[in-house]
């Protein structure tokens, strides 16, 4: 690890002031795994690179609205299942949602971080930064490996914990999480993202988790603890595949995968400023139907309301109330009638309404898997059929076209060959095989 970190010690300076500086000193250049860069242009746009080629990927990104990279490093997509290796701990303090802290200067919120830090028996970040409207604390860790998953999610857990009453997210304490990168700029407020202090140290994993204090479960975590569902989970992560049989449990399993697709692709992993009471309503109405007992996974509802629209559970509880009443008349047995017939008292949506709730245009339609209107499956279908046919040997009709005019050609080359060397008509017909009128036409033919 040492020859890893040949130069964690030594650095020119701890404290970075470009984004290739500070992706360095998260990835260095001997680091393993794959790294994500990613930019709302608006829409989400992630890159991957190896940690060697980020130096020329940021090189001309100084100054730009909205960088972020990953803190972690993944074998492929960027999902907890695919850690390749775990490279730091960090808390994202949103202390501008703190009243009696929201007017302060960042320095000033920063040594109060110090302070809680000291108090609780824990290192000074390696790295903190002003994030545009909050602060990024980062503790560099010696990297190890996803079977270090379970207690690197306890360490992240118990930053938030002691800095909690600065604004620490709770949202962000997954290890697939992205920050600001430092000498970028925060659209949202135009300033830009600088470097506040820290060590530059990188710290032993092991050595780190022995001095953080034990993980207190609240009531709030208690209360949602057993109220996750693995369904749900894997719609987050885009990893829904189609059953079998299909159900309606499958059908909304699908289209709350398809939620967050539309999500990522218009707000990336920032909350949603537009459409979030539709976009909740509607993932909770998914829930509802996605779990097999007749109770939402309030875990998992609470966690996306507070993720992606800044709800606490008090507010979630409030807009989402209609969706809570229906399941508890779903655990009494109940039903609603419509048009004289008997139906399960959960919303019922149809595709077209959720496209009109949320405005989805037919680009993006592209990217569902289930949300789409009549042209968009009409697309596919046209796209399916000139698929198999290019399975089954069919040429397309350019194609087609293409080398049967170059066939013409061949034959009347042929013809007028043989028509010089004085074969009649006829002959001519017999050694191709063809009739005497086609012969006559190819020969008449314009070359």
């Amino acid at each position: 690890m040492k020859e890893l970190y040949s130069v964690s010690e030594e650095r020119a300076s701890p404290y970075p002031m470009t984004p290739s500086q500070h992706a360095s000193l998260l990835h260095p250049l001997k680091s393993k795994g794959r790294v994500c860069v990613g930019r709302l242009t608006p829409r989400w746009k992630p890159e991957w690179y190896e940690p060697w080629e980020l130096e020329d990927a940021l090189y001309d990104v100084a100054g730009e609205p909205d960088v972020y990279v990953s803190m972690n490093r993944f074998k492929r997509t960027r999902h907890e299942e695919n850690v390749h290796e775990l490279a730091a701990l960090y808390s994202d303090v949103d202390f501008y949602k703190v009243s009696e802290l929201a007017g302060l200067a960042p320095e000033v919120v920063y040594e109060k971080m110090l302070r809680r830090l000291e108090d609780a028996g824990i290192p000074e970040p390696s790295l903190a930064l002003f994030s545009g409207r909050g602060l990024q604390a980062d503790w560099l860790l010696r990297p190890v490996g996803s079977k270090e998953l379970p207690r690197w999610k306890d360490c992240q857990r118990a930053l938030w914990q002691v800095l909690r009453p600065l604004g620490a997210d709770r949202a962000s304490l997954d290890a697939s999480r992205v920050l600001r990168l430092a000498g970028t700029r925060n659209s949202k407020t135009g300033a830009s993202v600088r470097t506040l202090g820290g060590t530059g140290e990188v710290l032993s994993f092991d050595e780190f988790a022995k001095r953080l204090p034990q993980v207190q479960e609240d009531e709030e975590h208690r209360e949602g603890a057993e109220l996750h569902d693995m369904r749900v989970q894997r719609a987050a992560r885009g990893g829904y595949k189609a059953p079998r049989c299909f159900t309606v449990q499958s059908l909304w399993e699908e289209r709350l995968s398809d939620l967050h697709t539309l999500r990522r692709l218009r707000f990336g992993q920032e909350q949603m400023p537009d459409f979030r009471d539709r976009w909740l309503l509607l993932a909770a109405v998914a829930m509802s139907w996605i779990t097999a007992a007749p109770v939402l996974p309030e875990g998992d509802l609470f966690a996306l309301a507070a993720e992606a629209g800044g709800w606490d559970r008090r507010t979630s509880r409030s807009q989402l109330q209609e969706v809570f009443e229906r399941m508890e008349r779903l655990a009494r047995g109940e039903k609603i009638e419509f048009e004289g017939t008997l139906w399960d008292p959960r919303y019922h949506y149809k595709h077209e309404t959720i496209i009109e709730l949320l405005e989805i245009t037919p680009g993006e339609q592209r990217h569902m898997s289930t949300i789409i209107d009549d042209e968009e499956s009409r697309r596919r279908d046209r796209e399916y059929r000139r698929e198999r046919r290019r399975t089954e040997g069919v040429r397309p009709r350019g194609q087609y076209d293409q080398d049967r005019a170059t066939d013409r050609q061949k034959k009347i080359a042929t013809a007028r060959t043989l028509k010089e060397c004085g074969l009649s008509t006829k002959e001519i017909a017999q050694a191709m095989e063809l009739s005497e009128r086609q012969v006559q036409r190819l020969l008449q033919a314009k070359a």
